[in-house]
């Protein structure tokens, strides 16, 4: 090996089909480890991405010093030796395998990409160690075989990353509204017009309440006869209102002509899933909790959400044989919001999380798309599941996603810089009257930073609602003295003064007072071990404590949420 010049140098694509089976190894060696660590009761948490970076460079730096060769560079046939054909020292191996490939990498991988450039086939790393790759004398069959085993699986795999990274993009287009195209009632409309609830008395709203309102149930009932789909837009974690939901499912179905219930809370990937589930001829709890895991945050175990699983399964199975079924679907994406939480990039973790926790970016690059169009995701399949099947639906989802003629304004430097419209908009932008969106009843003055509005619509409503002796009501907001109210710093009004309640929520479902609102039931065992282990820190972050094991936090959920 003493005149490895001579050698024709490896190129770009061979080294890099070498470092993919040697990914493939890592990748499927810790794979390996979580399952034996998870069967084997043995709930040790361990960063999948980071120990996957540091494994590999150690895999690599020990096979380079002690053989020349990683698996897969012994495959392909290609060898890495200092120029005068001796091995790499440990030393040189390990500055190579480590800080001289990381220097490679981080500029865009430019110093990969040298090696497909230069006339010797060398990257910067090989520069650096003052090394080269060279051709083995293998057998030629024995490597052409992995060259197009490994090219043919890499080829798979970036086809099916390629299509499902654009095909998002792709399909939420069809569905998006451009912020220089929309245009809403409130951009054109005189603030004059509307009333600060400030200067406003009790009285009108209570006699018009007690004039027009109808029992909830009734309500909605009436409205989900009236209009091909009608959306319900909650504060996730009410029991109340979720209870409410639960005992519409009947109704909705005799009374409203209602088919197909669309949920937020679970992804569409799981509706086949959901309809085996409420068409059984047993409820299968086992298979409501598969469902029920399946959501995105990986923390949803809020019983009442799972329980209008059972309640479509009931009305099923009280049915004529020959009538249609009511369906349940899922309209989220399978997304990893963990992984987007422990890099820090939610409220709920944001500069708490340890460095290794960074290398999620590497997992959390392919769920980009799902996030940035997260709206258009679900009102694409409103489309699918409701619209073009051309039949009867409600939908139960976040408040915030819900408004048919408001759009949340980006705010840079104290200036509105353009409107994101969101689910709703989306929507009624393309099925103008399609649709009517009623608010569960809670506070609109939320925001991010958890502050307060004084003088604030909640309080005035909360009032109203008071003085009649907080009884049960439905009525529409549109066409009442209430579409025109506001008030100056809620986290809905505080950018236009246009903004109007009747923008916000064209109907309102009162069932109790703020505090008295009470929250959800926790699912019991909802945390399996395998959620427990993937997502130990966001966990830990979220929920304030050291937990051992899934079923000690999920007693202290169970616990906590009681209370």
């Amino acid at each position: 090996m003493n005149n490895l010049e001579e050698y024709k140098r490896p190129g770009f694509w061979i080294r890099f089909l070498a470092t993919w089976i040697d990914c493939l190894i890592v990748y499927s060696f810790l794979k390996g480890i979580f399952y034996i660590l998870l069967y084997s009761a043995i709930y040790f948490y361990f960063p999948f991405e980071f120990c996957f970076f540091i494994l590999g460079m150690f895999y690599s730096i020990v096979c380079i010093a002690f053989t020349g060769q990683t698996i897969g560079k012994h495959l392909l046939g290609i060898f890495v030796y200092n120029r005068n054909g001796s091995r790499l020292s440990f030393i040189k191996s390990a500055l190579r395998e480590s800080v001289f490939k990381i220097l490679s990498g981080v500029v865009l991988f430019l110093g990969f990409l040298w090696i497909g450039f230069s006339k010797n086939k060398k990257g910067w790393h090989d520069y650096l160690s003052h090394s080269m790759v060279v051709p083995s004398a293998g057998k030629k069959r024995f490597t052409l075989f992995w060259r197009t085993l490994s090219l043919s699986t890499l080829l798979i795999f970036s086809a099916n990353y390629i299509w499902n990274f654009t095909s998002v993009i792709i399909d939420a287009k069809k569905i998006s509204v451009s912020p220089v195209n929309l245009k809403l009632p409130f951009m054109a409309r005189d603030p004059a017009s509307v009333s600060d609830i400030s200067t406003l008395e009790y009285p009108v709203f209570i006699n018009w309440i007690d004039s027009n309102a109808s029992d909830p149930i009734d309500y909605a009932v009436h409205i989900a006869s009236a209009t091909p789909v009608t959306i319900f837009g909650e504060m996730h974690e009410s029991r109340d209102n979720l209870s409410f939901f639960n005992k519409l499912v009947e109704p909705l179905y005799f009374k409203s002509g209602v088919r197909v219930i669309a949920l937020e809370v679970f992804p569409a990937s799981m509706n086949r899933k959901a309809e085996k589930l409420v068409n059984g001829e047993k409820y299968d709890t086992a298979l409501a909790m598969e469902i029920a895991r399946s959501n995105t945050w990986k923390m949803w175990g809020f019983k009442e959400y799972w329980d209008v699983f059972e309640s479509v399964w009931t009305l099923n199975h009280s049915l004529p044989k020959g009538a249609p079924r009511m369906r349940i679907v899922g309209i989220d994406s399978d997304w990893d919001m963990p992984g987007l939480s422990l890099l820090g990039a939610t409220q709920d973790s944001k500069g708490k999380t340890p460095f290794w926790e960074k290398f999620r970016v590497f997992s959390v690059i392919q769920d980009l798309p799902k996030i940035i169009y997260r709206d258009e995701i679900m009102a694409r399949n409103i489309e699918r599941e409701i619209i073009n099947k051309n039949q009867k639906g409600v939908i139960l989802i976040g408040f915030n996603h819900t408004p048919l003629d408001f759009a949340f304004p980006v705010v840079k430097n104290n200036n509105v810089t353009e409107l994101k419209p969101r689910f709703g908009v989306l929507l009624n932008n393309k099925y103008k009257g399609k649709f009517f969106q009623i608010e569960l009843y809670f506070r609109l003055d939320f925001n991010e930073g958890d502050i307060k509005c004084n003088s604030s619509i909640d309080d005035f409503m909360d009032s109203v609602m008071k003085s009649r002796g907080n009884k049960p009501a439905g009525f529409t907001i549109i066409s009442s003295p209430f579409e025109n109210i506001r008030d100056s710093c809620s986290y809905f009004f505080n950018t236009y003064p246009s903004i109007r309640y009747g923008d916000i929520a064209q109907g309102l479902i009162f069932l109790k007072p703020f505090d008295e609102i009470e929250k959800c039931t926790w699912y019991k065992g909802y945390i399996s071990d395998e959620m427990f282990m993937k997502y130990k820190p966001m966990y830990d972050l979220m929920f304030k404590g050291k937990y051992k094991n899934a079923k000690e936090l999920n007693d202290f959920l169970f616990r906590e949420i009681a209370n």
